[in-house]
């Protein structure tokens, strides 16, 4: 009897199939990887594909696994395809958390690792942690955390200090002691869980629940969250958890890689920061660059093979939508402050009678701003005159959140157009907004607005291409679209249009 699995998995990287040929090697099988599919084939009878497939529940699952599919076949595959692992692994899998928990046990994971990490109790000397010295720390770092002080962990990402928390979010992110604290103060969906609990151990924001909002009257929303991702602190969470502790308090104070983090919507994973599961080759290439974002763009063009439209929509740099591997269709040039901005608006009859309108309701600033040429700063100014914030920056901030936090079904319609030379109209949109101010129109509406009125823009430069056969796929990149609301509306109104599995930004 041959059962086959056929995985669909979009990460450019081996960890999963070389996961699969683990527990695969003392059966007769053939695994093989072809782009996006693994097919792994398993010939036995009924109690060793049983045994199998119990062993094959105990493999942690992947952010970038999207789904598989089982059956029997009557043909094994004369093929085995050779896969050349270069890698180790250094997370904590479910081989060896569950060692600990269920046997007592201090094994490695399936890559022969056991744990990566370096301690320090002062945060001066650092010594690595081996199956000798495991339990000796743990009990120090236990005494020392209890007692409400911190001690320091560092692996190939950088240094933490790690403390218990005491409702205090001066941190980077949390650690639950257990998977059931999470609810305490989170909510979490059935989605997020499995993110946090994957192979890959990301980073994930997640909603504080209201009840923890009000008790402590915080300001936010959200936090970060991850799950211990090696043996030490797993045994830490779990010995605390012990003692009735929630959770860790964790702040990175030397950083030597960013750390993994994704975000989840609508049943698509989506790669914020952290380059660690790409290829180790294009990984290290990116990072021997000057310019580490435009070739982090270089990577995501080279894995499509089709015509691509990329929109590259930054915080940090100037926005490019680009064909042709080359060419940047968007001119964008922002003024430098609001007087400049008034002067552009005021050029033509219209324009001046809005002003003039406008001023009576609404107060005229006098502020110079230094922002790059990207729609993040067009949203900044916008949620400045919004008067959504005092500062810029935050004003832009709130903008997004406005929208993204938007139930409405559409928002109005914003002005984004080019003009004749094909550079970006930015006044139309400042006119367009500050119109809509006029009639009434409340900020949510105006905010969300905005964000779905730029992906309707961004559509209808992508259909003229397609139109012109200039581009057969679009693809999204750049922290812009962390936001919810425009990557639903992008991916909603481009045909063909996709995630790459690089993170957004670097």
């Amino acid at each position: 009897m041959i059962l086959e699995f056929e995985f669909e998995y979009f990460g450019n990287n081996d960890y999963f199939t070389y996961l699969l040929n683990f527990y695969a090697k003392n059966y007769k099988y053939s695994l093989n990887r072809e782009k996006n599919k693994i097919l792994l084939q398993i010939e036995g009878d009924e109690k060793e594909l049983s045994d199998f497939c119990e062993n094959l529940k105990g493999i942690s699952n992947s952010v970038f696994l999207k789904k598989f599919d089982v059956r029997i076949t009557e043909r094994l595959n004369d093929f085995n395809q050779s896969f050349d692992y270069c890698e180790k692994f250094f997370y904590l899998t479910h081989l060896n958390s569950s060692a600990y928990v269920e046997k007592k046990e201090l094994s490695n994971n399936e890559w022969g690792v056991f744990c990566e990490n370096e301690i320090s109790l002062d945060g001066l000397y650092f010594e690595k942690i081996n199956q000798v010295n495991f339990d000796t720390f743990l009990q120090k770092a236990l005494e020392k955390l209890v007692n409400k002080e911190e001690i320091y962990l560092k692996n190939h990402k950088g240094s933490y200090k790690i403390s218990l928390f005491n409702e205090n979010f001066e941190c980077d992110f949390l650690i639950p002691c257990d998977i059931k604290t999470i609810q305490t103060i989170f909510v979490c969906s059935q989605e997020n869980l499995k993110l946090l609990a994957s192979l890959e151990k990301p980073l994930i924001k997640l909603r504080l629940n209201a009840m923890f909002r009000k008790k402590y009257n915080l300001k936010f929303n959200d936090f970060k969250l991850v799950l211990a991702q090696d043996l030490f602190t797993f045994a830490l969470c779990y010995q605390l958890y012990k003692q009735d502790f929630s959770f860790l308090s964790v702040l990175k104070i030397d950083e030597k890689e960013e750390d993994f983090e994704v975000m989840n919507l609508d049943e698509k994973v989506v790669i914020l920061q952290g380059l660690e599961f790409i290829d180790r080759k294009a990984r290290e290439l990116i990072f021997s660059k000057e310019d580490k974002n435009m070739a982090r763009i270089s990577y995501i063009l080279s894995s499509f093979k089709q015509e691509v439209f990329l929109l590259e929509l930054s915080k940090k740099y100037d926005d490019i939508l680009l064909i042709n591997k080359e060419l940047n269709l968007l001119k964008l040039d922002l003024p430098k402050s609001f007087k400049k901005l008034y002067e552009e608006i005021e050029k033509d009859e219209i324009g001046a009678k809005l002003l003039s309108n406008f001023s009576k309701e609404f107060p005229l600033l006098d502020e110079d701003f230094t922002l790059k040429n990207n729609f993040y700063s067009l949203f900044c100014i916008l949620g400045r005159i919004l008067n959504l914030d005092k500062e810029i920056y935050s004003a832009g901030e709130k903008l997004l959140k406005m929208a993204d936090e938007s139930k409405m079904p559409r928002g109005v319609k914003i002005d984004y157009r080019l003009k004749k030379d094909k550079s970006f109209d930015h006044v139309r949109t400042l006119r367009s907004v500050m119109s809509f101010m006029l009639a009434g129109v409340d900020s949510v509406n105006i905010a969300y607005g905005i964000v779905e009125s730029l992906s309707y823009f961004l559509r209808d430069i992508y259909d003229e291409l397609r139109s012109k056969k200039q581009a057969e796929i679009a693809i999204v990149s750049g922290a812009l679209f962390e936001h919810k609301s425009l990557l639903k509306n992008t991916l909603k109104h481009l045909k063909d249009c996709k995630l790459s599995d690089a993170p957004l930004r670097i």
